[in-house]
C-alpha cells in the first residue's frame, strides 16, 4: 500500500475527527436533511450528485488566476478570476453540505479532512485578493499557490471520498420503474 493510501486509510480510521464531523453534522437542522432546497443541492433534478459539477466553477476560476499570474501585466486579470472564485465558492460549499447528510462515519471523516483543505485554500485566495488590493502582489501570487496546492489536496480527499469511499455513489436508481429521487 502506498504512503498516500496509508494516509487515506488513517484519515478514514481518524477518531480523532469525529469531534470535528459531528459538530458539522449538527449545523444542518433535521428539518433541512429532507427539506426540496437540500434536495436540489444534492442534485436531485439533475440525477447524480451536484457538487462535483458545482466546484468545477470556483476550482477552474483559481486555476486560471495562477495561470494568469505566470503572465507579465495580468495581475488585474487573475484578481478578477480569484474575486469571482471568491464569489461561487458558497454554492460548492452548500452543495458539500448537503451531501454531508449521506456520509457514514468514515466518509465524513473523510469529508472533515476535505472541508478543511478547501476551506484552507479559499483563505489563501481570500488573504491573495486582499493583498493584491495593498500592492503586495508578489505575495499575493504566492499565497495564491498555496491555495492552488490546497485545492489539490482537498481535491483528492474528494474523489478518494466518491471513488474510494464510494460516497454518493448508486444513490440514483434509474431501474425500470425506478425514480432518479436520492434512495438514501
Amino acid at each position: 500500500m502506498s504512503r498516500l493510501m496509508r494516509l487515506m486509510k488513517r484519515i478514514e480510521e481518524s477518531k480523532a475527527l469525529d469531534r470535528a464531523a459531528g459538530a458539522l453534522a449538527e449545523l444542518i437542522p433535521p428539518q433541512l436533511r429532507q427539506h426540496r432546497v437540500t434536495e436540489v443541492l444534492k442534485g436531485e433534478p439533475l440525477g447524480h450528485a451536484a457538487h462535483p459539477v458545482v466546484v468545477l466553477l470556483p476550482v477552474g476560476l483559481y486555476a486560471a488566476s495562477a495561470v494568469l499570474d505566470l503572465m507579465p501585466g495580468e495581475g488585474r486579470a487573475a484578481k478578477t478570476m480569484i474575486g469571482l472564485g471568491l464569489a461561487v465558492t458558497p454554492a460548492a460549499v452548500a452543495t458539500g453540505l448537503a451531501e454531508y447528510t449521506t456520509l457514514d462515519e468514515p466518509q465524513r471523516r473523510t469529508a472533515v479532512a476535505h472541508l478543511t483543505a478547501n476551506t484552507a485554500a479559499a483563505l489563501c485566495y481570500l488573504t491573495s485578493y486582499r493583498l493584491r488590493n495593498h500592492g503586495f502582489g508578489v505575495v499575493a501570487r504566492a499565497v495564491g499557490y498555496v491555495g492552488m496546492s490546497l485545492i489539490g489536496a482537498g481535491g483528492y480527499l474528494g474523489g478518494h471520498l466518491t471513488y474510494r469511499q464510494r460516497a454518493g455513489v448508486g444513490r440514483w436508481d434509474f431501474s425500470p420503474g425506478g425514480t432518479t429521487s436520492a434512495t438514501t
